[in-house]
């Protein structure tokens, strides 16, 4: 991970609304050191360890234990302290902090009120409806996108979640619609969707997209290689758009094979014609990927420069670094996140970028196979086994536990300590916003850590 001082970290704002309590620890793990000694990014020791374990007592470290290594998550945790100390936030342990931190009269910041709670989920919210916490809240620092999926009759997850938390999203891209190589679209506006968010003043996208139980890379080929199909396409989206009231079309296009590059930003090239007098958006869902390879099967049809010339929004999908179908890791370290935004960046109008987020994890087990863990249900399935650990390296929360057979489960998900380091770069990068999948998948301390870290 590449080290540098970021002075400019907003993270203590979610953090500060957990804590309730003084900073405690014990005598004899004294914070006394020679006077002008300092510990910052890149140090290591016995000292930095009790200085996490001091900064964890408060929650403002999100680790489990102690790692000993002053790192990004450390960095974090100390401007926050810092800045809830009333100190210039410089992320560096010195004379001052320590004093502080030894002293009986260290600051009690961000306590919980009556009906909150630091641990678990996040604070509690009043007027809540289904577990999902109603924000006063009317306008975020940068926009939110949530993906709006109804995968069976009577799925009502992101009904639920788009009805609570509404006044934090921007708009939804609802899994609507499949098209097969012809550009013929099969599937249902969601309507109920697509209703509340009008009454919410939530813009809606039909997504379309080329994903039959699998990516169709064979679809994808055939209408976007054939300018006939790409036209019946076309005409097909404008048409269920005036339909049923979109506010336009999110193309989510997976797979699409390396040689139907220039066939993929043509498609785009037109639909921004076709849309744009009409007033109507065009967004896309890209894969996220740090360099440019034309010649990739996954990502090299993805020419980002011409994206963004076409584009409204374009979501980043910086999710699956590690997937089910792979060996077990995290489902986006910051380390990478940043590598794609650093190469993104270089082709797209920062102003146009939405940053994928992911609301799940993976469990991958030694008998074989894998499964996903909703936001919503790691926290339980890790009190469950023990307790989750925290990866400096990765910045993300994993699990490791055996189950009643004895096979070994390895367990990487997002939490809201990740999910605030996430949201830290899409401010620092001034990119326009995130783009959520799922709605449903998560749950109130999302969405506080959301509008912790994007209100003005």
């Amino acid at each position: 991970m590449k080290k540098q001082r970021l002075a400019a970290i907003s993270f203590s704002l979610i953090l500060l609304a957990l804590l309730g309590g003084l900073i405690l620890f014990s005598a004899e793990e004294s914070l006394a050191a020679e006077p002008g000694h300092e510990l910052s990014l890149g140090s290591r020791g016995e000292e930095v360890g009790i200085i996490q374990k001091s900064l964890a007592g408060a929650g403002f470290y999100p680790g489990d234990k102690p790692s000993g290594y002053f790192g990004l998550t450390t960095l974090a945790a100390v401007l926050a302290f810092e800045k809830a100390s009333g100190l210039p936030a410089d992320g560096v342990i010195g004379d001052i902090e320590r004093q502080l931190l030894m002293s009986k009269g260290s600051p009690e910041v961000g306590s919980p009120g009556e009906g909150e709670t630091v641990s678990g989920t996040g604070p509690k919210q009043s007027g809540s409806e289904d577990g999902q916490p109603v924000f006063s809240q009317s306008k975020l620092k940068r926009t939110v996108l949530g993906y709006y999926t109804e995968y069976y009759p009577g799925d009502n997850l992101s009904y639920n979640s788009l009805s609570a938390n509404h006044a934090s999203i921007d708009s939804i891209a609802t899994f609507s619609y499949l098209t097969d190589g012809r550009g013929n679209l099969t599937g249902t506006p969601i309507t109920s969707g697509v209703e509340l968010a009008k009454k919410n003043e939530v813009k809606s996208l039909m997504l379309v997209h080329n994903i039959n139980d699998a990516i169709d890379s064979n679809a994808a080929h055939t209408l976007l290689s054939v300018r006939e199909n790409r036209l019946n396409f076309e005409k097909n989206i404008l048409s269920l758009i005036e339909e049923h009231g979109f506010s336009g079309v999110n193309i989510d296009l997976e797979g699409v094979p390396a040689g139907d590059r220039s066939n993929y930003s043509i498609l785009l090239k037109e639909l921004k014609t076709m849309l744009k007098p009409a007033g109507y958006l065009l967004t896309v869902s890209i894969p996220a990927k740090t360099r440019d390879n034309p010649l990739d099967n996954w990502s090299g049809a993805y020419d980002y420069a011409a994206i963004g010339e076409y584009a409204d929004l374009v979501v980043l999908m910086t999710y699956d670094e590690h997937w089910a179908g792979g060996y077990p890791g995290p489902v986006a370290s910051l380390s990478w996140v940043q590598q794609v935004l650093d190469y993104a960046v270089k082709s797209i109008p920062r102003e146009k970028i939405l940053m994928g987020v992911a609301a799940y994890g993976y469990n991958w087990s030694s008998a074989g196979g894998c499964s996903t863990v909703l936001w919503n249900r790691a926290d339980a399935l890790a009190s469950r086994n023990g307790g989750a650990r925290w990866s400096d390296q990765y910045s993300a929360p994993y699990l490791i536990y055996y189950d009643q057979k004895g096979y070994r489960h390895e367990v990487w998900f997002e939490n809201r300590f990740s999910l605030a380091l996430k949201l830290d770069l899409a401010n620092r990068y001034n990119l326009a916003g995130i783009a959520v999948w799922r709605l449903g998948f998560e749950d109130s301390s999302f969405w506080q850590t959301v509008a912790e870290m994007f209100s003005k």
